[in-house]
Formats: structure tokens, sequence, C-alpha cells
């Protein structure tokens, strides 16, 4: 028995229409390898750099020029990311930032509620955020991903959720999904690789 064509061809056109409609078509679900908006995107004081940044792998210690770095040439490891009382080797950090990784840097004199506030919004992404004191700041926080930098006041302020939010597993370093706390080196280790005490 043969089914007329008309209702068929009458439904695969509204089904047609439907999709066209964006209203009508489902976001997919975002993952940690996509960041959430524009990048830097309300962000206030936030700054971008505008040079490309090098993702060659070098041994040994490594000269930056931000203090901390945004990206560049480092290390073939990454640093797993978790949050450290003491100085990390940039080395292995900038390939932390390189998988999507944010760095919340601050002053070794923060008080210790401040460092505090840091860990808690390490804690809301752990595969992905990386906490260290670090001497020479412009400001007693810096936070930063690849490419970007946010100086702050202090902890408290509300820009460091936006920034763990947009940047965290975004994948702006180039290699979205890849991991940071896993498999990543620990600061013993780093420092042996790198060959320095920081």
């Amino acid at each position: 028995m043969r089914r007329p064509l008309a209702p068929l061809l009458l439904s695969l056109a509204l089904l047609s229409a439907c999709a066209s409609d964006p209203s009508t078509v489902a976001e997919p679900p975002r993952t940690s390898a996509e960041p959430t908006s524009a990048p830097g995107a309300a962000i206030p004081g936030l700054k971008m750099t505008d040079e490309e940044l090098s993702r060659d792998h070098k041994d040994g210690a490594l000269a930056y020029d931000t203090v901390p770095p945004v990206g560049g040439t480092h290390n073939p490891r990454w640093l797993a990311c978790d949050v450290y009382d003491e100085p990390v080797p940039n080395e292995v950090a900038v390939h932390s930032l390189e998988h999507g990784a944010v760095w919340f840097t601050h002053a070794p004199d923060l008080p210790q509620e401040q460092v505090d506030r840091l860990a808690e919004l390490a804690a809301e992404d752990q595969e992905y955020v990386l906490v260290s004191p670090m001497e020479g700041l412009a400001s007693p926080v810096v936070a930063v991903a690849w490419g970007v930098t946010l100086e702050l006041p202090d902890a408290q302020d509300e820009r460091l959720q936006a920034f763990l939010e947009q940047y965290a597993g975004g994948g702006q370093g180039g290699e979205p999904g890849a991991p940071c706390r896993g498999n990543g080196l620990t600061l013993r280790e780093a420092r042996g690789l790198v060959g320095t005490s920081a």
C-alpha cells in the first residue's frame, strides 16, 4: 500500500522552517573548553596583549617580558593546576596557561583571608586554576590567562569571579580540552626540570 506524499512533504517543510528559525534551535551545551563569552567582554580593566605569543617548547630557564607572564615560549611540561603557597616556575605555569588555565598570582604578603578567597575560587574549577605568590606584581592580585591580564586591588574584587568563569578551561591558549591538573608536574618536579628555586 502506497502512502500519499503530500503529508510527508508538508511535515518536512514545517521541520525545515522551524530549524531555520534561530529562536527554535537549541544551543549546544557549553564544555569546559569553550569560553562563556567573547574575550574580554564585560570585565573592566582587562588588558589583552596585542602581540602574537609563541607556543614553542624549550627546556631550561626562560625570560619573560611581563610579571606574571601571559604566554610565550615555555617548558614542554606543565604545572599541575593547584593552590601553591610558594612561587612556581614561570616556564611550566605558562604551559598550563596554554592548556586553558587561569593563574591567580598574589603578593607574598597578601593577608591570609585574601589568599583563602583565591583558594575558594580555585576550588570552583580545580582542573584549570593555579594560585601562587609572586614577587614584583603591579597590584596585590594579578589574574592572567593566555594573552590577558587583570590587575586587582584585592582578592575580594568581583571581577575575579568573572575572569574565572570567562577563561578557566577556555582554550584561549590554543589547546582546548588539554589537562592542567591531570598529569601536570608537582612543584618539586617543576623546580628540578626548570633548574630554578622558584
